[in-house]
């Protein structure tokens, strides 16, 4: 069954031919793989192939990867994200080290000729420095959005695409989230923004691709 939303206006134009790119956020070692971190969960890792399959699709020089990247110390921070750390102290480099912060494995062959936008603090990609410099330079139009977790770190990017403008397709089952409800309440969220946002599964949206593709 298809998991697509109302389709909006502007899907006709979603073709390979325009500017987008394929976000893909956070799919590192930290949530997904080692085992010293407080926040792997190995469910998460059921996404990867997912958003490999679109990486395939829409070409590795369309992706851009994005990292968290956790302070050495609590105290290197200000404010509300100093109580933050300091909650969470077992993630900062100063104590995790820093190979959880790399991406899994599984995506190694598709980085040489990728983008990684690095040293995002908190939850939005559009506060990792130079990821909305590397989107304007490429004339973006349309984001794909991938990674985890659909209720935080995606949330928050999306919501940022929408308000700077930018049409947003979130690919949910290439989106993955810790927390039990954390797809549907996410999923709630996303479907507030019909004119502008496109909810729809891997597959679909190859199809999409596909049968839209520029001859």
């Amino acid at each position: 069954m298809s998991d697509v939303l109302t389709v909006p206006e502007w899907h006709e134009e979603v073709k390979t031919s325009l500017k987008m790119v394929l976000v893909v956020v956070d799919m590192q070692k930290l949530f997904l793989t080692d085992k010293k971190s407080p926040w792997m969960d190995k469910k998460l890792i059921s996404i990867i192939p997912n958003i490999e399959k679109l990486i395939k699709k829409l070409g590795e020089q369309n992706v851009i990867f994005t990292r968290f990247m956790p302070p050495k110390n609590w105290k290197d921070e200000n404010g509300s994200w100093q109580t933050y750390y300091k909650i969470n102290q077992k993630i900062t480099t100063s104590i995790l080290g820093t190979d959880a912060l790399d991406i899994v494995d599984d995506f190694l062959p598709y980085i040489p000729n990728s983008s990684i936008t690095s040293r995002k603090k908190s939850a939005s990609i559009f506060l990792a420095g130079n990821f909305l410099s590397k989107i304007k330079k490429r004339s973006v139009q349309i984001l794909i959005f991938t990674g985890i977790e659909t209720d935080y770190c995606v949330l928050s990017s999306v919501l940022d695409a929408v308000h700077l403008g930018y049409y947003v397709i979130v690919v949910m089952d290439a989106c993955a989230s810790s927390k039990k409800q954390g797809q549907k309440h996410a999923r709630g969220i996303f479907e507030r923004f019909p004119e502008q946002l496109w909810v729809i599964t891997t597959n679909d949206l190859i199809k999409h691709l596909q049968n839209n593709a520029k001859t």
